[in-house]
């Protein structure tokens, strides 16, 4: 056997053996697999070759499950990853050296090196301690300092951000605003109709990765009901061969149909996201119950598949290698997902165990 096979069987052991609690992973079904490891995964899409009929239809079908899943007009899924939709977004509704706003890294805000790209980051003033943002004070912010682009969403979300107020107030500036949502860890309780509905509720467009609480593999999604919108966004999605490709050459079409089945799968499991959110209070009700300090108690805990611990940085990391070592994922940052737990089946009995089980290891350390 190859070495490189070797460490994928080693790897499929751990993983299987153990329970994944890391908040920005999920677990994929057989069918999901299989579509990842199909023919499709060597092949292009696209008319200038033959035999791409079939890819092409993967992609329309998958748009169209997409548009039935989160009730949009419109839908790309040619994005390999949220990073990549972050990008579209950026280059759509801003130029150089013009203002991006984004929440702060150290609340979660994603790290995007905004000036790489010849923009500025901007911080949305948000309550370090619950992490709630300010509504006002970032409504004067961003007249203020003339900025274009308002991305709200964050990679520590147990609550909604006010989309509905910021969005509101942007539509009245009287300089050329967005405001956008990247809903990347909660995209699957969207799908659900859980967490929030950022369309719904004013957002010009809702992107993010597939693979965290949307139980696809890793990819990234763009939803709109702006035709305009989705006409600017494809052209930095959609492989151009008349104006030049821009962020997306090959879409990777083995990827887009196992969305395509994630999305099918998920059609019928509508129950998932109340799932995943119950088992998520459960389990840092339990944790808090056993001595295991957990943020947000006054708002029970979370809205969403997220727990925050309330320890220090230091004891987050400790804590992560020690529960590594008992066969339980979690990451460095004292955050706790319940997504994959919930897609494989775990019940509130369970959950609670493992809550227990887990609060044993941290008062050893």
């Amino acid at each position: 056997m190859s070495e490189i096979k070797k460490l994928i069987k080693k790897h499929e052991k751990l993983r299987s053996n153990a329970i994944n609690l890391i908040a920005s992973e999920n677990y994929l079904s057989a069918g999901v697999r299989n579509a990842l490891a199909s023919d499709l995964a060597g092949r292009y899409h696209t008319s200038w070759y033959g035999g791409s009929k079939i890819a092409q239809e993967i992609i329309i079908k998958a748009e169209e499950l997409a548009k039935k899943l989160f009730k949009a007009k419109y839908a790309i899924v040619t994005a390999v990853s949220g990073n990549i939709c972050d990008l579209a977004a950026i280059f759509t509704f801003t130029k150089p050296n013009e203002k991006v706003a984004m929440l702060p890294f150290t609340v979660g805000g994603y790290p995007l090196g905004i000036h790489k790209f010849n923009r500025k980051r901007i911080d949305i003033p948000v309550n370090r301690k619950t992490l709630e943002i300010d509504v006002n004070k970032t409504i004067k912010m961003l007249k203020k300092e003339k900025v274009k682009l308002t991305i709200l969403g964050s990679s520590f979300i147990p609550f909604p951000h006010p989309v509905k107020e910021i969005s509101t107030a942007i539509k009245k500036m009287n300089f050329p605003s967005h405001c956008v949502y990247d809903g990347s860890h909660i995209m699957g309780l969207i799908a659900c109709g859980e967490f929030q509905n950022p369309l719904g509720e004013g957002a010009e467009v809702l992107f993010g990765s597939t693979h965290k609480t949307l139980y696809g593999p890793q990819g990234g999604i763009v939803l709109t009901n702006s035709k305009k919108h989705y006409e600017q966004l494809k052209k930095y999605l959609a492989l151009d061969l008349n104006e030049g490709i821009g962020l997306i050459d090959n879409p990777h079409t083995n990827r887009i149909a196992a969305l395509g089945i994630a999305m099918e799968e998920m059609l019928k499991d509508k129950d998932y996201g109340k799932k995943v959110i119950r088992n998520a209070k459960t389990l840092a009700k339990t944790l808090d119950e056993s001595g295991v300090p957990v943020r947000f108690k006054e708002k029970d805990y979370t809205e969403s598949h997220q727990i925050l611990l309330d320890i220090t940085p230091r004891k987050a990391k400790k804590l992560c290698h020690t529960l590594e070592k008992a066969g339980i994922f979690i990451d460095i940052g004292g955050r706790l997902g319940t997504a994959e737990i919930t897609h494989r089946g775990m019940n509130s009995k369970a959950i609670r165990e493992l809550a227990k089980s887990i609060a044993k290891i941290y008062h050893r350390i």
